[in-house]
């Protein structure tokens, strides 16, 4: 019982790593693998879009760059949406979007 803490501290653990991680067709896709494994195990996604990073000169202007792609993936009406950020052919992030 004294313990009970270390048992926390593993579940967070665990759970944190799962957060960049998704399933296609049994196959287990996290970040830092390459868009290729992607494209092979899941498919084509359902939306490409561009992720633009923001950023000022030192003139104060606004400008945006492309910093890679967002690729949004539909598994069926009761699962989450699956967001993959790519940069430079590989994958940095996947997050949970809103259900199907």
């Amino acid at each position: 019982m004294r313990y009970w803490w270390l048992g926390c501290l593993c579940w967070l653990w665990l759970s944190s790593a799962q957060a960049d991680s998704m399933r296609c067709n049994n196959r287990l896709i996290t970040d830092g693998d390459p868009v290729a494994l992607l494209l092979l195990y899941c498919g084509e996604p359902l939306v490409r879009e561009t992720a633009w990073r923001h950023y000022r000169n030192h003139y104060g202007r606004w400008y945006q760059e492309p910093d890679g792609e967002r690729w949004t993936y539909h598994f069926g009406r009761y699962q989450f949406m699956q967001i993959v950020t790519i940069r430079r052919g590989e994958i940095v992030s996947i997050e949970n979007g809103p259900r199907g």
